[in-house]
């Protein structure tokens, strides 16, 4: 984990705990313009062969934002996204090498599930009646295996740490409701196993990271 990001968000916590004269609670939805970038390598079982591959995929996601908000315009908050798919993916082996038992054919499906995510945003620049700001946070999240391998067995699902940075404009638009706009960019740490199968194990590795603009819609009172 990046610890110049945990330092900074340790930061932005005392930060906010000295200026809280008129906090308010904001709650919203946002719907973030995701582009996944996903890049792994699989060692096969039978012929030890390394194959390496990257899948992108552009998704609009929608994720949900509790959030403490302080006089000067910043912000403590967690965010919730149930599901993000992360791709579905095949290939055919035909490898003949040894017993043969790597030919068949292998699909790589996999999601972020239960996806939360701690952050703070801390203002820069007033401008325009709103807030322009930096953001970071720290995420938790479920990686679900969804694949089909030819022998019929599986990867198990893992929990990951990510983090997310980013710069972000907020205004009121009227009433109690409040808008945002960001730019972020998200990684997280490395997923690995071996399947589990009395043909023999495939051992995998991937990385995925991501790049959004969110549109978000609050509520504060």
């Amino acid at each position: 984990m990046n610890k110049k990001l945990i330092s900074f968000l340790s930061a932005l916590v005392v930060l906010f705990s000295t200026s809280v004269l008129k906090a308010e609670i904001g709650v919203g939805i946002s719907a973030a313009f995701v582009s996944l970038e996903t890049d792994g390598s699989e060692t096969l079982r039978d012929s030890g062969e390394v194959t390496k591959g990257s899948h992108s995929e552009d998704l609009l996601v929608p994720e949900l934002f509790i959030e403490h908000i302080t006089d000067n315009g910043g912000a403590i908050g967690i965010s919730y996204i149930p599901a993000r798919e992360l791709g579905n993916k095949s290939r055919s082996d035909t490898t003949t090498s040894g017993d043969g038992q790597d030919t068949g054919t292998y699909t790589a499906k996999a999601e972020l599930k239960n996806f939360i995510m701690v952050y703070g945003e801390y203002p820069v620049y007033s401008a325009m009646g709103g807030n322009a700001y930096v953001k970071g946070g720290i995420s938790n999240t479920t990686i679900n295996t969804q694949e089909a391998l030819n022998n019929g067995s599986s990867y198990g699902d893992q929990n990951v740490m990510g983090y997310q940075v980013g710069l972000g404009f907020k205004s009121d638009i009227g009433g109690n409701y409040y808008g945002k706009l960001e730019a972020t960019y998200s990684d997280f740490d490395s997923y690995k196993d071996s399947s589990e199968a009395t043909l023999g194990a495939n051992t995998i590795s991937a990385e995925t990271e991501a790049t959004a603009i969110r549109l978000s819609v609050g509520y504060k009172f």
